[in-house]
């Protein structure tokens, strides 16, 4: 098995004041110890909780942020391609306005690259790839 790992719940596991931090802390560590399999995120995802962290949760966050995803390397990362971007372009104009573009790169990339689920918070990603949200 296989997961990506969606910006809220990073965030959510770093950030004690998030409604599901508890939720994403004990996901976020299971993932780490590989009980789903090898844990993959994006560039995308990478440049949205660095910038969100950084501007919400201030600099000291960003860094410890930056190191585990950039230095620690506790995910496999996967560079968002050209034709990643113009298909998620497609993906991303037929759901408008429930899906954010960084979303339809997450679905296009999880299918390109056949990830069985995407772990996420956002309910509008989850209803278009199988996903493990606190609904489920």
């Amino acid at each position: 098995m296989t997961v990506l790992i969606d910006t809220g719940v990073i965030i959510a596991a770093f950030n004690r004041r998030d409604r599901y931090h508890r939720w994403a802390a004990r996901h976020l560590k299971q993932i780490l110890e590989g009980v789903w399999g090898p844990p993959y995120i994006t560039d995308y995802i990478i440049d949205e909780v660095l910038s969100y962290a950084a501007r919400k949760l201030g600099s000291e966050a960003g860094r410890k942020l930056g190191e585990l995803l950039l230095e620690r390397r506790l995910f496999h990362i996967i560079p968002v391609t050209l034709d990643t971007v113009l298909d998620a372009w497609q993906l991303y104009q037929r759901h408008l306005p429930l899906l954010s573009f960084t979303d339809a790169t997450s679905i296009t990339v999880a299918r390109t690259y056949g990830l069985d689920y995407i772990v996420t918070l956002d309910e509008p990603l989850a209803s278009l790839h199988p996903s493990i949200t606190p609904s489920h």
